[in-house]
C-alpha cells in the first residue's frame, strides 16, 4: 500500500453529477462516448467553449453509474487557477477529507488503487499539464480506474482517446416542414429553452425561418442557443436574426444561478479561449478571421506569412488544440474552419490592432491568384478538382468581392468574376455573378474605345449570364457597351469579345444565322489567339444554333470538333455539353438508343462535375429521347426533375429561345399520351425528386426507373449488349476506335470502353478474334 492513511478519512461522494435541465440532441454523441470509454480508459471530450462537453460529460458519466460498482466521481476544475490545487480538489470529489498541507498523490491513489470507478474531470484546459500528469499517475496505478475529461484541448496522453463535440444538428435545406424542423438538435433546443421561459413561445410556419436562420448564424452551438432563447421574451426570433451583427451584444444575458462566469455571455465564452492562447496564437486567430467558410493548408500558407506570421503550422496546432480551428477532413483535402461567433471575436481583434484593410487586401490578392489559375487550367483534366475547391471556398469568393466593392476596385472583381465562368454556371450561381457584376460595373465606364482586357471580358461573361436567364433589355445595353468600349481598338481578343456577345444577342433576338455569323469569326480569331476555353465554348454555341437551324451533320461535326479539342487534354465541361448537343440533334426514331446512350454519358460527367445547368440540360433531352421510345410515364418524370432543376438555378426554360418550342411540344405530344391526371401526377413525382434521385433516374439505376425495351434485339444469342454487337460489326469492318466513335455519335473512350467489354466478355484478346466472332455470326453492317 502506498502512503499513509491516516493522513486522511472517506467522506460522501459529493462529486456525484445532477442534470439541470434535460440534454438535447445528443443520443449518438453519448453512443459514441460510451463506445470509447469500453475500449480506452481515458476519453477526452473536446471542443470549443459553449459546445455542451460538459452537459454530454455529465449526462455519460449518469449513464454509466451502474457499470462502476464503487462510484462516478465529477470533478469540476473551472473555478480552479493554480495547478496545485488540483490534486487537493480531485481528492475532495471523490470524498477524501483531506487538509491543504497534507496532499499528496499517493493518498488518492492509495483510495482509488483496489476500486473500479470512473473519475470525470470537467474543464481541463487551463490545467491541461497538471491534469495530464495526475491522470497518468492514477491510470499507471489503478486498474479499474476510468477517466473521462472535458477540455478545449488534449491532455496529450498516449492513452488518450478524442472525442470532438460537434454542434447541434442544423437543417441543411430551407423550406423543411415543422414536424421534421422539430427533430434536428439545435432548434429544439432553442425551442425548449424558450417555452421554459414562460413566455408562450411557439414555433410555427410563420417564424419557422427566423428561427432556422437563427441557429444557423449561431453555428449550432448549445450556449449561444440558450442564450438566444432567453432573450425570447423581448425580441422574435426575426428581431434576434436582425442584431446577429452585434451578437456579443445580444447574447450577453444568460441564466441566474451557479454557472461559472463565461457561460453568462458568448463573449465572456470567447474570451476564455482567447485567454488560453499564446500570443502568436492570438495573432493567428485574428489574421484568420479575414477568412469565411474555411481555408486549405495552401491558402494558408500563402496569406499568413504575408501577413508577418512566421511559424505557421505551430500556431495552426496551437488553434486545432486549443478547439479555435476545426479541422474537416473529406479523404483528399483538408480544411480547417472557425465557428462564426470565433471568427468574428478574430476580426473584432484584428479591426482593434489597425490591420483589417491590410489582411483583407492580402486576402483578396490571394483569391484573385487562385479565380485566375483555376481560368487558366480550365480546359484541362483538373475540372472537378477546381469545381469542389471553388464550392468550399465560395464564401472566401464572396469576401474577395465585397471588399473589391467596398473600395470600388472594378479591375480586381471584373478578372475574379470573368475567370470563374464555368464555376458560376456549373454552380448555379448565374444570378449572384450577374449582381456582383453590376455592383462594380458602374464604378468605372469612361473608356475611350480601348477598354482592358479584364473589363472586356467581364462585360462578355455578363452578356452571357443576362441571355442565359432571358434579360434581354440588359444583355442589348451590355452589348452596346462593350461595341462603345471596344471602338477604336484592333486587339484580337478584344475583337472577339465583341463578335461574341452581339453575335450571341442577334440569335436570342430571333436572328442566328447573323448571330451565327459573328459567332463563327469570333471562333477563328479564338483560334488565332490560342485561347482554348473560349474557342470552345464558341464552338458549341456555333453548333448549336447550326443544329437548331436544321444544318444536323454540319452541327454533328462541329460538336465533334469539341470532343476532339477537350478530350485529349481530359476536360469534361465543354465537351459534355458538345455530346448533349450530338444527343440531341442527332436523335432518330429509328435507333433512338444512339441518342440515348451519349447523353447518359453526358449526364454522367455533369454529374461528376456537379454542373447543375448541364445537368438540366441532360435530363431536358433525355426526355425528348423517352417520347420518341414511347416512355412516356418516364419522359413526364424527366421533364418534371428538369423544370425543378431549372428553377433551381434562376432559369426560365420554357421562354429559352430554342429550347421554349421544342419543350412545349415535346410536353403536349406526352401530356396527350398520358390523360386522365397521369402526366400531371408523372411530372410532380419528377419535381419532387432530389437531384441525386433524379439522375439515378435518368440513368436507370433507381427502381422503376427501366428504360423502355429496345425495338429490336440480336437474332442470335449473345453475351454482348445491342451496342456492344454494333461496335462489334464495326471493328470486323476495320473500323479505328475513333471511326467507331464518329460512326455511333458517341465519344473515343466509350468506344474504346465497348472493345474492351467486348475482349473481356468474349474471352479473346485481339481485334482480329472480334472480327472473326463477327464473321462467325454472320453478322454484317
Amino acid at each position: 500500500m502506498r502512503g499513509n492513511r491516516a493522513a486522511c478519512e472517506i467522506c460522501p461522494m459529493v462529486g456525484r453529477a445532477v442534470e439541470p435541465t434535460p440534454l438535447v440532441g445528443r443520443r449518438q454523441e453519448l453512443e459514441s462516448i460510451k463506445k470509447l470509454l469500453e475500449g480506452s480508459r481515458l476519453v477526452t471530450l473536446t471542443g470549443v467553449g459553449g459546445t455542451g462537453k460538459t452537459r454530454l460529460a455529465r449526462r455519460a458519466s449518469i449513464d454509466l453509474a451502474r457499470a462502476f460498482k464503487d462510484g462516478v466521481w465529477f470533478v469540476e476544475l473551472a473555478d480552479i487557477e493554480d495547478p496545485d490545487l488540483l490534486g487537493q480538489t480531485v481528492s475532495r470529489a471523490v470524498g477524501l477529507k483531506v487538509g491543504s498541507g497534507d496532499w499528496s498523490a499517493s493518498v488518492l491513489i492509495n483510495f482509488l488503487e483496489q476500486r473500479r470507478a470512473l473519475l470525470v474531470f470537467d474543464n481541463c484546459e487551463h490545467l491541461a499539464q497538471a491534469c495530464a500528469d495526475l491522470v497518468d499517475e492514477i491510470l499507471e496505478a489503478c486498474s479499474g480506474i476510468r477517466v473521462l475529461t472535458t477540455s478545449q484541448r488534449a491532455l496529450g496522453l498516449t492513452s488518450e482517446a478524442l472525442f470532438q463535440v460537434p454542434p447541434l444538428a442544423l437543417p441543411v435545406q430551407d423550406g423543411v416542414d415543422l414536424e421534421t424542423i422539430h427533430h434536428y438538435g439545435a432548434v429544439r433546443l432553442f425551442v425548449d429553452r424558450a417555452r421554459a421561459l414562460g413566455s408562450g413561445f411557439e414555433l410555427t410556419q410563420d417564424n419557422s425561418a427566423a428561427v432556422i436562420e437563427l441557429c444557423r448564424a449561431l453555428d449550432g452551438i448549445p450556449l449561444a442557443l440558450e442564450l438566444a432563447a432567453a432573450r425570447i421574451r423581448v425580441l422574435s426570433p426575426q428581431a434576434m436574426v436582425d442584431r446577429l451583427n452585434d451578437r456579443y451584444r445580444l447574447l450577453s444575458h444568460g441564466y441566474a444561478g451557479r454557472v461559472p462566469d463565461r457561460q453568462r455571455s458568448l463573449e465572456a465564452s470567447v474570451q476564455w479561449t482567447f485567454d488560453l492562447c499564446n500570443e502568436p496564437e492570438r495573432r493567428l486567430w485574428a489574421v484568420l478571421s479575414v477568412f469565411r467558410g474555411g481555408m486549405g493548408l495552401e491558402d494558408l500558407e500563402e496569406v499568413v506569412p504575408a501577413a508577418g506570421i512566421e511559424d505557421v503550422l505551430g500556431g495552426l496546432t496551437g488553434l486545432v488544440e486549443k478547439s479555435v480551428l476545426l479541422r474537416e477532413d473529406n479523404g483528399q483535402q483538408v480544411r480547417f474552419r472557425m465557428l462564426e461567433s470565433i471568427r468574428l471575436y478574430g476580426e473584432q481583434r484584428l479591426a482593434a490592432s489597425g490591420d483589417l484593410e491590410r489582411i483583407r487586401e492580402l486576402h483578396l490578392q490571394h483569391f484573385l491568384v487562385v479565380a485566375e489559375r483555376c481560368g487558366a487550367e480550365w480546359i484541362g483534366p483538373d475540372q472537378v478538382a477546381w469545381l469542389e475547391r471553388l464550392r468550399n471556398d465560395h464564401p472566401n469568393i464572396r469576401t474577395a468581392l465585397q471588399f473589391c466593392v467596398d473600395r470600388t476596385d472594378e479591375e480586381h472583381a471584373c478578372r475574379i468574376i470573368s475567370s470563374l465562368e464555368g464555376f458560376w454556371v456549373a454552380a448555379g450561381l448565374v444570378r449572384e455573378a450577374r449582381l456582383w457584376f453590376e455592383r462594380v460595373r458602374p464604378l468605372a465606364c469612361d473608356d475611350n474605345g480601348d477598354a482592358p482586357l479584364w473589363r472586356l471580358a467581364a462585360l462578355r461573361v455578363a452578356v452571357w449570364f443576362a441571355l442565359i436567364q432571358v434579360d434581354m433589355v440588359t444583355a442589348a445595353r451590355l452589348v452596346d457597351e462593350i461595341e462603345w468600349a471596344t471602338r477604336g481598338s484592333d486587339d484580337d481578343a478584344a475583337r472577339a469579345h465583341v463578335l461574341m456577345a452581339r453575335g450571341l444577342l442577334l440569335a436570342w433576338e430571333g436572328d442566328p444565322a447573323r448571330g451565327r455569323s459573328l459567332i463563327e469569326q469570333c471562333v477563328d480569331l479564338h483560334r488565332k489567339v490560342g485561347n482554348s476555353a473560349d474557342l470552345a465554348f464558341g464552338m458549341v454555341v456555333d453548333g448549336m444554333l447550326l443544329g437548331f437551324g436544321g444544318e444536323v451533320e454540319q452541327a454533328r461535326q462541329v460538336q465533334l470538333e469539341v470532343v476532339a479539342l477537350t478530350e485529349s487534354r481530359g476536360e469534361l465541361y465543354y465537351r459534355s455539353f458538345a455530346l448533349a448537343m450530338i444527343g440531341a440533334l442527332s436523335l432518330d426514331p429509328s435507333a433512338p438508343e444512339r441518342s440515348r446512350e451519349v447523353l447518359e454519358e453526358c449526364l454522367r460527367m455533369k454529374h461528376q462535375l456537379d454542373d447543375r445547368l448541364g445537368i438540366a440540360l441532360s435530363m431536358e433531352f433525355m426526355a425528348w429521347v423517352a417520347a420518341i421510345e414511347e416512355g412516356f410515364e418516364r419522359a413526364a418524370i424527366l421533364l418534371g426533375a428538369a423544370s425543378a432543376t431549372w428553377r433551381s438555378i434562376g432559369v426560365s426554360v420554357d421562354v429559352l429561345p430554342f429550347f421554349s418550342t421544342r419543350r412545349a411540344e415535346g410536353r403536349d405530344v406526352v401530356r396527350r399520351m398520358l390523360p386522365g391526371g397521369r402526366y400531371m401526377a408523372a411530372e410532380a413525382r419528377g419535381e419532387g425528386m432530389t437531384l441525386e434521385a433524379a439522375i439515378a433516374f435518368a440513368l436507370g439505376e433507381a427502381e422503376g426507373a427501366s428504360r423502355p425495351a429496345a425495338t429490336s434485339a440480336p437474332a442470335q444469342s449473345s453475351p454482348l449488349t445491342r451496342r456492344e454487337t454494333e461496335v462489334a460489326v464495326l471493328v470486323a469492318e476495320g473500323l479505328t476506335n475513333q471511326q467507331i466513335a464518329d460512326r455511333l455519335v458517341i465519344s473515343i473512350r466509350t468506344a474504346e470502353a465497348h472493345v474492351e467489354n467486348i475482349l473481356r466478355k468474349l474471352g479473346v484478346d485481339s481485334r482480329h478474334a472480334i472480327t472473326a466472332w463477327s464473321l462467325g455470326r454472320g453478322d454484317s453492317s
